[in-house]
């Protein structure tokens, strides 16, 4: 017997959780701190990475081969991860535009 399982739709708060914990957990591994790791991508401030761990922000697409250089992860990875914060994003915000049309409807 096949066991189906509900997938559990995230909403974008926890998809940009979730990317934040994964650069975090690599981050980490690789035994950055997030000031070097901001350092070694260009940037002068560690409050980039604090931003991207914290799900405030994501990290720019240009950004991304020199991190999954810097973290040894694929580039895929990183970026599967940010096309389903997108995606996700983009399906958020239409949806609250049509319930508001509805609405005013």
């Amino acid at each position: 017997m096949i066991s189906k399982t509900k997938k559990t739709k995230k909403n974008p708060k926890q998809m940009r959780e979730t990317l934040g914990s994964f650069i975090r957990k690599m981050r980490l591994a690789k035994e950055y701190s997030q000031a070097e790791l901001a350092v070694n991508l260009g940037y002068t401030s560690p409050q980039f990475i604090s931003d991207w761990e914290r799900g405030i922000s994501s990290p720019p697409v240009k950004k991304l081969h020199e991190l999954s250089g810097l973290l040894d992860v694929k580039v895929d990875v990183l970026f599967d991860l940010l096309v389903t914060l997108a995606t996700e994003q983009l399906v958020e915000n239409l949806s609250k535009e049509f319930k508001q049309l509805k609405k005013s409807s």
